[in-house]
């Protein structure tokens, strides 16, 4: 009877089991410390902001009281700050659809050929992993009228503007 053939057998069995149970440690601990998990945090949060923008946007008004460019056409130009927004009916709809969650609602359009950028809503000062969405509007004078807007718009031009919402965790 020759015991080097158990010896060997009882060597693969244990190398074998040895592998299966650093394989079996190596995919379990590989979700905590994996560092793509914390991009997959920011990529959900920013799918999220565009979700809300079109949702917001493609809603009817009767649903929401008012839709994202109904919202946007009765801007009333002014900036806003810590203490005073200057769009509580869409600050309100925002805080509904991203509970537990900050943001802040910039406009951005063309005025006499200059760029200009403005708070709409301001809750705070974004962290490093804040996350942004955008949405393009265009106002007509009609729209600005019935919405009761100050945006200066002649009868035969659009006004475009985007609106930024960056998004982050606290």
């Amino acid at each position: 009877m020759d015991n080097r053939a158990q010896l060997q057998t009882l060597e693969g069995l244990g190398a074998a089991l040895l592998i299966t149970m650093t394989v079996v440690i190596i995919t379990q601990s590989a979700t905590v410390i994996t560092p793509q998990h914390e991009m997959m945090l920011d990529v959900q949060l920013e799918q999220m902001a565009y979700d809300v923008l079109t949702l917001l946007d493609v809603a009817p008004s009767y649903v929401m009281g008012a839709n994202l460019t109904e919202c946007v056409a009765g801007w009333n130009m002014n900036q806003a700050t810590m203490k005073h927004n200057s769009m509580p009916h869409l600050d309100s709809e925002l805080s509904f659809l991203l509970p537990g969650l900050l943001y802040n609602v910039d406009f951005s359009y063309v005025n006499n050929s200059n760029l200009v950028t403005k708070n709409a809503i301001l809750n705070g000062y974004p962290t490093d992993d804040a996350v942004v969405a955008r949405r393009t509007v265009m106002l007509t004078k009609p729209q600005v009228a019935e919405a009761n807007g100050a945006w200066d718009i002649e009868s035969n031009e659009l006004q475009v503007v985007e609106v930024r919402l960056t998004v982050w965790q606290v």
